[in-house]
């Protein structure tokens, strides 16, 4: 879009805009001005610019909301929350559920999904890489890496807690 054409569409649609945006959520302004640098970029045009920009600033908002929403569940969760429960008795006794959550919650997160995704997901590691839009590799590397991290933390040698075989 022309500078000139931007400026213009700014100038009449940015007050009508900002107060829909307020309607939805905030931060309004912010998302108004997302919504024009996206609009900078668009080729071609939009046909009706107007709509398009509020298309793109309600959804922006949506985005932000949801962001924030799961980054105040992560803040305010439970830290001595369990995330699995062992339903194999002969699981129990190997694994105290409470150190390998704590184990787990010490690894990177990528690390900590993988993990969790192959291991107790029981998805495969070309599953785990389209999720997370890297490749099988760089998921297996990871995963390896976490397990190696796990086996450290539970080595017999520094900790009496028995030794966990993982099969991979």
């Amino acid at each position: 879009m022309p500078p000139e054409e931007l400026a213009e569409t700014w100038r009449c649609c940015s007050p009508r805009l900002l107060l829909i945006a307020r309607a939805v959520g905030e931060p309004a302004e912010d998302a108004v001005q997302e919504a024009f640098l996206q609009l900078s970029r668009q080729s071609p045009t939009p046909a009706d610019p107007f709509a398009w920009l509020v298309t793109v600033t309600r959804n922006q908002l949506l985005q932000w909301r949801r962001s924030g929403d799961r980054r105040r569940k992560r803040e305010h969760s439970d830290p001595t929350r369990v995330w699995f429960e062992c339903q194999t008795p002969r699981l129990d006794d190997a694994l105290d559920a409470k150190n390998v959550t704590d184990a787990l919650g010490d690894l990177a997160p990528e690390q900590r999904e993988i993990i969790v995704m192959h291991l107790w997901g029981e998805m495969s590691f070309s599953s785990i890489a389209e999720l997370m839009s890297t490749s099988r590799s760089t998921v297996h590397r990871t995963f390896q890496s976490g397990i190696q991290a796990m086996r450290q933390r539970f080595d017999t040698e520094t900790n009496p807690a028995p030794k966990v075989v993982i099969h991979e």
